[in-house]
């Protein structure tokens, strides 16, 4: 099969012949159509995550079944699915504390650059190539654990799936599941990308009264209202504080959505969000950068600071769930989609996300 691997750091991904295996047990392999190009690549790529090399990235994907190993049980061949990158066991600590992001199945698969067994199907036995967060689909073929397929209806196209696969359910979840946004709660979004415009869309489908879209660009402002902000504040102006208060009652927001990943944008976030309201963190900062907060304030703020992690929820329910709410026509995400592109371009395509590119860059396979 083609796929676009990564053997250095900070380099182009080099379009190969590779080998997969056939899968094993309850394993599936997947025919990929569409793959999103997401900002967790392009750090894997840029060297900002520790990954060991070489590897196919890729894990926002939609596709069809080709085949599947002993057991499986949940999809049989040309069943239309889209991929977990965070498949779970359903049988480990996290998993029976509801917490199946943090599956420790899956973690030890994902730091190993493997399958459920922590080895690898792509590439010769001798000199395997690793897997990505369990799925590697800057590939026309992958092998991925029965857990992390996801059965799609007949009308939800490809793309829209693959963009569910990790942006929408990213930021939906962190609204909807980790900050428990209410109906009149005031919400502030920090980062208008593939995972902030989600959330803005789910704070709106939760009620929220008034919700604050911050970023650094001005050309997010209109994409950022469409979406259901009712203002766009720049990140970078020195007022944002009295801004925020200003337009909240003078206290603050009720919650905060942190999607940037930056210990600037994750600061600001904390200091707009009102006494006893939430922070939630979901932007992934560099290997070695560090946050800091007021510590002498902390406790009198009764600030609750989360980490949110693939929407903190269960992502096979809320996958569904959205989903439905995209065919009832209440979440828009057509038109979160620009370019489609093939594989071949796929190092065009991590160039235009480091130039901010407004809208998500789709691989299609034939």
């Amino acid at each position: 099969m083609k796929a676009a691997v990564l053997r250095a750091f900070d380099q182009d991904l080099l379009i190969e012949d590779v080998a997969i295996a056939d899968p094993r047990e309850r394993e599936v392999l997947v025919r990929i159509m569409a793959t999103g190009v997401c900002s967790s690549d392009l750090s894997t790529i840029r060297g900002k995550t520790a990954s060991a090399l070489p590897l196919i990235p890729g894990h926002e994907a939609a596709g069809v079944v080709e085949r599947v190993g002993p057991g499986v049980s949940k999809v049989r061949p040309g069943d239309r699915v889209v991929l977990s990158w965070a498949p779970n066991c359903g049988h480990c600590f996290y998993c029976h504390e509801s917490h199946p992001t943090l599956c420790d199945v899956y973690g030890g698969a994902a730091v190993s650059g493997g399958l459920w067994d922590q080895t690898s199907r792509l590439g010769p036995a001798s000199t395997p190539i690793n897997h990505y967060s369990c799925v590697s689909s800057f590939a026309e073929l992958a092998v991925v654990p029965e857990a992390g397929c996801i059965i799609i209806p007949p009308d939800v196209p490809f793309a829209v799936a693959a963009l569910v696969g990790c942006a929408v359910t990213t930021g939906f979840g962190a609204v909807v599941n980790d900050a428990g946004v209410r109906p009149g709660d005031s919400v502030a979004v920090v980062g208008v990308g593939g995972v902030g415009i989600n959330a803005i869309q789910a704070a709106a489908l939760s009620g929220a009264e008034t919700i604050l879209a911050v970023d650094s660009n001005p050309d997010k402002a209109d994409l950022a209202r469409q979406n259901g902000a009712t203002h766009f504040l720049h990140a970078l102006d020195d007022g944002l504080i009295d801004t925020v208060r200003g337009l909240t009652g003078g206290r603050g927001v009720d919650h905060a959505i942190e999607c940037t990943g930056r210990p600037m944008a994750m600061r600001n976030a904390y200091a707009i969000t009102r006494p006893a309201g939430s922070v939630v963190i979901v932007g992934i900062a560099p290997v070695g950068a560090e946050l800091s907060i007021p510590a002498i304030g902390f406790p009198g703020s009764k600030k609750r600071l989360i980490g949110s992690i693939y929407g903190g929820g269960v992502p096979e329910r809320d996958i569904t769930r959205i989903l439905s709410l995209y065919q009832s026509g209440r979440m828009h995400l057509d038109a979160q989609i620009g370019a489609r592109i093939g594989l071949g371009q796929v190092n065009d395509a991590l160039r235009w996300l480091e130039q901010g590119v407004l809208a998500r860059t789709m691989i299609e396979f034939a």
